[in-house]
């Protein structure tokens, strides 16, 4: 049975571009750096959500095609004031008829996060931290 996602796991171009990203502008705390791996790679971690950085050289295709990442958060609105604060390039949240109200933001390796905070009811579905 599968009980959540644990870990994801991103290979990066630049590991310092990426650790400042991930530190700086979205505020996760870095657990760990190692650059004398192979690959160099460095663990961040945002409340339950951890990350790995792996870099490697980019391939043909393009990084973050195709992926798409949602991570909730408490207040979407306070969210974004924080990521203007710290100098992100982010258009405000907007609501969608979907079920949540976010903001969009892609790391240096264009993979997309959208940082979103649910209505209490999506797809049909109630949301785990507003039901009884």
């Amino acid at each position: 049975m599968i009980s959540g996602l644990d870990l994801l796991f991103l290979e990066v171009n630049s590991l310092e571009e990426s650790v400042a990203f991930y530190e700086g502008v979205l505020g996760m705390e870095v657990e760990s750096i190692n650059n004398d791996s192979e690959p160099p790679m460095a663990r961040v971690r945002g409340g339950d959500l951890r990350i790995t950085l792996a870099q490697n050289l980019e391939t043909m295709l393009r990084r973050g095609r195709g992926v798409h990442f949602f991570v909730g958060v408490e207040d979407v609105d306070q969210f974004y004031d924080k990521l203007i604060a710290n100098g992100a390039d982010v258009l405000p949240p907007v609501d969608e008829g979907w079920g949540g109200r976010f903001v969009t933001l892609e790391d240096p390796d264009k993979y997309r996060f959208f940082f979103v905070t649910w209505t209490e009811e999506r797809n049909g579905v109630t949301n785990a931290r507003t039901a009884p």
